[in-house]
């Protein structure tokens, strides 16, 4: 996987969080929320996921600054 296609793909993962943290205010019923924090939990680990991918790759590149802490 290159670099680019990592980053869109953190750049999809990203807004696709947003889209349910913005979401999660108009669930009214308790299933439904509920429901809404596991998508969102869910997103969330993808997002670190991919930030992980990035740094990963670019380390690989010797980019040293890239180091995960």
């Amino acid at each position: 996987m290159t670099t680019a296609a990592a980053l869109e793909k953190f750049l999809d993962a990203h807004d696709r969080y947003l889209a349910l943290d913005d979401a999660r205010t108009s669930c009214s019923r308790p299933v439904e929320r509920e429901q809404m924090h596991i998508a969102i939990l869910q997103a969330y680990l993808e997002v670190q996921y991919r930030a992980k991918l990035i740094a990963g790759l670019q380390y690989a590149d010797g980019n040293s600054y890239a180091e995960v802490n």
